[in-house]
């Protein structure tokens, strides 16, 4: 295993790694899909959720994680704020995949969402790959196993960094979509980035016909002025400070409230 001393990967060293078929990584989850990647999900009898939180409109850095966000995020306003909304689609199930088998192979091997082809790399590239943040047994990492990412910080396998390029593609390519989600599915209130997320999740027909329908051209993006969520008080007055509109949780909202913090 290639790590330095207080447990982060040394980006300077190679990493090997081959998947040991454990299936740790095929169970209790919330998977990142594609708008594409949802449908056929949801096709398949699954169940998919719509995490959604928001940071104000800002320049940021070229190459900084912050604009790796915002490429990705839906351009919308909360008052007189500017903002971007992150709207994160996510298979979600309790206990092993759907698709998992008894012998732990994946019987939708050939049609797997990108985040398990990339799984344990990282699609993010302000992120680097930790062993011992991910579930894979330590055998999995072993000099023995196949070069998996070089010292220049090159993905090896090449299944994995076709899924990665896929992945930051279809990030971008899905913004008209979920664009045009915030109409479909009447989406008013989301979370603050890094404080929380909320979790818009309408029963499976209709996320699937919204989705369906998120993807023509002849469905407008949605306008709206949204509000921004949070359970702090203190949040909640910064959030009226930027002349953004604010919002507290309560028990028959149409979303999940899911903090980060206490």
């Amino acid at each position: 295993m290639t790590m330095v001393q207080d447990g982060a990967v040394d980006p300077r060293q190679p990493l090997h790694f081959a998947c040991t078929v454990c299936g740790k990584c095929c169970q209790n989850l919330r998977l990142a899909l594609s708008v594409a990647e949802a449908i056929r999900w949801l096709e398949r009898g699954g169940t998919v959720e719509l995490l959604c939180d928001a940071a104000p409109a800002l320049p940021h850095a070229p190459g900084s994680a912050e604009e790796y966000r915002a490429m990705r995020a839906v351009p919308a306003r909360s008052g007189a704020l500017p903002i971007t909304v992150s709207m994160t689609l996510t298979a979600v199930f309790d206990g092993p995949c759907p698709n998992r088998m008894a012998n732990m192979y994946c019987a939708a091997y050939e049609d797997r969402p990108n985040t398990c082809r990339i799984y344990p790399a990282e699609v993010r590239p302000d992120r680097a790959i930790d062993p011992a943040q991910k579930l894979c047994p330590s055998d999995a990492w072993g000099v023995d196993q196949p070069l998996f990412l070089d010292p220049q910080d090159r993905i090896m396998d090449e299944t994995t960094a076709k899924a990665i390029a896929a992945s930051r593609h279809n990030g971008v390519e899905d913004v008209a979509a979920k664009g045009r989600l915030l109409a479909l599915l009447d989406i008013d209130t989301i979370a603050l980035a890094n404080e929380g997320f909320a979790i818009w999740a309408p029963d499976e027909t209709v996320m699937l016909d919204a989705l369906r329908q998120s993807i023509s051209d002849m469905v407008p993006a949605g306008q709206g002025d949204l509000r921004i969520v949070s359970g702090r008080a203190e949040t909640r007055a910064m959030i009226r400070e930027a002349e953004a509109r604010d919002a507290e949780p309560f028990e028959d909202a149409p979303f999940r409230y899911l903090p980060l913090y206490q």
